[in-house]
């Protein structure tokens, strides 16, 4: 089969290795769609604890090819969703769920023709969800879980900072959680269109005016109900507290380069009694994001496709912030 392996910077090899077998409990999956996720391009510029050579590639779909022993053959020809990594089963943060938290985690890069994954990791896609739709499923679970840590105020204020792809399916779930009003800042048009379309109220261009005096104009001075940084940088963090009414909560949803630090007023943070929420992984959402797929309306999200042998150009595009979610399809040429 063909691989793309990760060498380090923005450089990749596409090589020839023997097909995977699958051993007992797993099964051997042929990649349909893998989306490019925003920490696969981290690691690339050095700023996710990652070290070549690697598979990247963790939002992926396929159809089932062969299995191992003690696994179904019913399986054989289904079209599933798959959880790309898998803990060692027993430590504490395996039994509470938490599989990204695993010391042994075992992660199966996605970039590639053929996956061997355990049965447990592979679920049976919705009648009418696309393969490529589905293969969203993995961040729409990252942004699922991370809201699911704390009660949505009813009828809340939502502003998400950052219109890429965790942006816009945490704004997209939010609403599902009771939110009432959405809004989304980003410098790129193109995002910001996209957030109208997914029912954004407001999208603000923080480059052309004052996102403090926009939210604060909004909500006569208080502050939004919860601020989403979905971007992954620690100024934003920063200016997120600034932007959350007292009592709210700041959802950390992108990933800020590890080591980062924050200059905080903890007397402020004390003083109006606000919330921080940090989010990792997918945790145990996978299944009820893949239930909700078919209903959000996300499908516009994949906005462009490379063959697993133009990666590096996939990778050239998204790193350039255009569209919202690149796809590696590694069954095409």
């Amino acid at each position: 089969m063909k691989v793309a392996t990760w060498r380090g910077g923005t450089h990749f090899t596409l090589d020839e290795t023997p097909d995977p077998v699958p051993g007992p409990g797993h099964a051997l999956v042929a990649v349909h769609a893998a989306g490019l996720c925003g920490t696969d391009v981290h690691a690339t510029q050095g700023l996710f604890p990652w070290s070549p050579p690697m598979v990247l590639g963790h939002e992926y779909t396929g159809v089932v090819r062969d299995v191992g022993r003690g696994v179904s053959r019913r399986l054989v020809g289904r079209p599933v969703g798959c959880e790309p990594s898998y803990g060692c089963g027993k430590c504490g943060e395996c039994k509470d769920g938490r599989i990204s938290q695993c010391a042994r985690c075992t992660r199966v890069g996605g970039f590639a023709e053929l996956v061997a994954l355990p049965a447990s990791s592979l679920h049976p896609l919705p009648r009418g969800l696309d393969p490529v739709t589905a293969a969203l499923t993995e961040p729409t679970a990252c942004c699922l879980s991370g809201l699911e840590m704390y009660r949505m105020p009813r009828g809340a204020s939502v502003l998400v900072i950052g219109g890429g792809i965790m942006g816009l399916l945490t704004m997209v779930l939010a609403r599902r959680r009771g939110a009432r009003r959405l809004w989304l800042s980003d410098p790129i048009e193109e995002r910001r269109a996209m957030a109208r379309r997914l029912g954004a109220a407001v999208v603000i261009d923080p480059t052309r005016e004052s996102l403090k005096e926009r939210v604060m104009a909004l909500t006569r001075g208080r502050g939004a109900d919860v601020v989403c940084e979905a971007v992954g940088k620690p100024s934003l963090v920063a200016e997120a507290l600034t932007l959350v009414r007292p009592t709210g909560v700041v959802q950390l949803v992108g990933v800020n380069p590890k080591g980062s630090t924050l200059a905080l007023d903890l007397w402020d943070v004390h003083f109006r009694e606000v919330r921080i929420h940090g989010a990792f992984g997918r945790g145990t959402a996978y299944r009820r994001a893949l239930r909700l797929m078919p209903t959000l309306g996300v499908e516009r999200l994949a906005t462009a496709r490379f063959p697993l042998d133009r990666i590096e150009e996939a990778f050239a595009h998204a790193t350039a912030g255009r569209g919202v979610k690149t796809m590696i399809t590694p069954q095409q040429t």
